[in-house]
């Protein structure tokens, strides 16, 4: 299934003007795109977003939100990378825009998810850049399915290590009663963790994090997708990756301090030391999306 998308419609262009938003980013947000459903092995569809989809005969760059988020995070940094890249982004299962399922699993039960997902736009390895949730999927995914990546880039991913760490499962989170009207929920809209954000950027991704549903407005991701929790394996998938592995960090996340990231940048090896973003804090393509452009258009060279 084909179809183009309006990510700006007119109320909420009134909302970001109100709130000051630039002009470069007015104009970012508001590229078209062509969205796909993509269907998995077991049934379920993923939801896909590709802003020059024609273009094949780019390499093709794989863009993964974070948890219980969507394909509307990349949408100030996208466009950016289109030069280069024949650029698309993935709703995770159970999250935006695609499928739901009994039983999620975690990182490596996504990657198989991803691994089908190239298997059916792709025609060889692919670049592959990951947020948060997103981050730790890609690892797996690079680790697990050989040769599907052939670049990966890790966005302020949270990676446990025994020396710093104890297992811990978080809350679930989402409220399953809907809310009564669109201006009750986005006010309810926070950012996980939360962070400072200009307030166009939050309008933009709170707009894009809910859906109307029968009795009111609710979430777009499934109350039902289990907690997040600290996984000890993903730093082993980190040691096995045997594709060229960047780690990019924000210089304020809460995620991932200097202790940790000299952790990563072992576990990666390579030689490669981590990209640390000035002023940026988890939510980095939300708080400094060119500085995250710049960074990529630099790693990606």
């Amino acid at each position: 299934m084909v179809s183009s998308a309006q990510n700006v419609p007119d109320e909420l262009l009134k909302i970001l003007r109100a709130a000051d938003a630039p002009a470069w980013y007015l104009e970012a947000v508001q590229q078209p795109t062509t969205e796909r459903q993509v269907f998995m092995p077991t049934g379920e569809h993923l939801h896909c977003v590709f802003w020059n989809e024609r273009e094949i005969e780019k390499p093709l760059l794989l863009l993964v939100h974070g948890y219980r988020a969507h394909t509307h995070a990349w949408d100030p940094v996208a466009p950016f990378l289109t030069g280069q890249f024949r650029v698309l982004a993935v709703d995770l299962m159970g999250m935006g825009m695609s499928g739901r399922r009994a039983d999620y699993g975690h990182q490596p039960r996504f990657a198989d998810d991803l691994a089908a997902l190239i298997g059916q736009v792709a025609e060889g390895p692919v670049t592959v850049v990951g947020h948060s949730f997103g981050g730790a999927c890609s690892i797996h995914l690079a680790a697990q399915h050989a040769g599907l990546v052939k670049r990966l880039i890790v966005v302020d991913t949270f990676i446990p290590f025994p020396a710093l760490d104890e297992e811990r499962v978080a809350a679930k989170l989402g409220r399953v009663q809907p809310y009564p009207d669109y201006a009750s929920i986005v006010e309810r809209y926070r950012l996980l963790p939360e962070q400072p954000c200009p307030p166009w950027a939050l309008a933009y991704i709170a707009h894009h994090s809910v859906r109307q549903v029968q009795g009111g407005w609710s979430w777009k991701f499934d109350t039902e997708l289990p907690p997040a929790r600290l996984e000890f394996g993903t730093q082993a998938a980190l040691r096995q990756l045997g594709v060229p592995t960047d780690y990019i960090g924000g210089a304020h996340s809460v995620i991932c301090n200097a202790e940790r990231l000299a952790h990563i940048e072992a576990a990666i090896g390579q030689g490669r030391r981590a990209v640390v973003i000035p002023e940026a804090h988890h939510h980095i393509m939300l708080d400094q999306p060119l500085s995250l452009v710049s960074a990529l258009r630099a790693l990606l060279a």
